[in-house]
């Protein structure tokens, strides 16, 4: 999944837990389901392509702005928003170490890239989809 929708479910979950022991796990946990689900992938999204730092650096703009927008539409909620956008994006972030350290063989990205079963350009339908559908949820929560 993109990383919008990552920290927008982190978001979601930070506004509708408000624990931040709770928070933190759930929104870790709520990466590795998202990216279980088909989503989007395509030539031009994979690292080392051309197009990957644009199309990364849009999604990270917007990810950071999306968190920000709701960090300030709730600010007595603001740091526990942000932990759960951050924990949201946690293993994704991971892959920087990943592909700047020779790609080390942990099990953890094993694990990250197998459970991901369904990358293809289709699965777009799938995370536009749930862009929508949890911004409304966000919404709602508040």
């Amino acid at each position: 999944m993109i990383g919008l929708n990552h920290v927008l479910t982190g978001c979601a979950i930070a506004i509708a837990v408000k624990q931040p022991l709770l928070v933190a796990p759930s929104a870790l946990l709520s990466h590795f389901l998202l990216d279980a689900i088909p989503h989007f992938d395509h030539t031009h999204y994979r690292h080392g392509s051309k197009y990957f730092f644009k199309i990364m650096t849009a999604d990270t703009i917007l990810s950071v702005a999306a968190t920000i927008l709701v960090m300030w539409a709730i600010p007595q909620y603001a740091a526990v928003i942000a932990l759960g956008a951050f924990f949201a994006i946690l293993p994704d972030i991971l892959w920087v170490y990943y592909y700047t350290h020779n790609r080390p063989a942990w099990w953890f990205f094993r694990f990250h890239s197998k459970i991901q079963w369904f990358e293809r350009p289709e699965g777009a339908i799938v995370e536009v989809s749930y862009t929508f559908f949890i911004a409304l949820v966000t919404i709602a929560l508040q």
